[in-house]
């Protein structure tokens, strides 16, 4: 029940709770570089990090931030949402998402934007209940700076 949870700003407090919830989804990040990056993420105006408390503590969170384009328009991108798995389908990714689209609404974006992983199959599911639709495909590049 959602009701249980409450969505909250993290905290650098946060980090070794958030390095248990990355490595659930195949992301195994040491502590000291979950604290850098949270730190970082957290000084940029256009992004936010939040969780979701239950009383036995910091069960989710969502990485967000605002994407202007010339192009596409304003977007609110989902950088990353990890749900602990022994709590997923009990709405607490729903209610982060939620969070997410209300601060858009609010920054006056024009849609909600997400990647997600081609075997999750189970979000991709997810996303598609909450009004999500899967579009064309795309070739994402990437390029490692030394």
């Amino acid at each position: 029940m959602t009701a249980d949870y409450v969505v909250r700003a993290l905290t650098l407090s946060d980090a070794e709770r958030i390095a248990e919830l990355n490595t659930q989804l195949g992301y195994d990040v040491g502590l000291s570089e979950i604290r850098t990056r949270l730190a970082r993420v957290q000084r940029q105006a256009a992004h936010h990090a939040m969780g979701a408390e239950a009383p036995q503590g910091l069960v989710a969170f969502i990485h967000f931030f605002e994407r202007p384009s010339i192009e596409k328009g304003f977007d609110m991108v989902v950088q990353a949402l990890v749900v602990d798995g022994t709590l997923r389908k009990a709405g607490v990714g729903r209610l982060l998402m939620q969070h997410v689209e209300q601060v858009a609404r609010s920054k006056g974006c024009d849609a909600v934007a997400l990647s997600s992983r081609a075997h999750r199959q189970e979000a991709h599911a997810f996303y598609k209940r909450l009004g999500y639709e899967l579009l064309p495909a795309s070739n994402a590049f990437l390029k490692r700076l030394p």
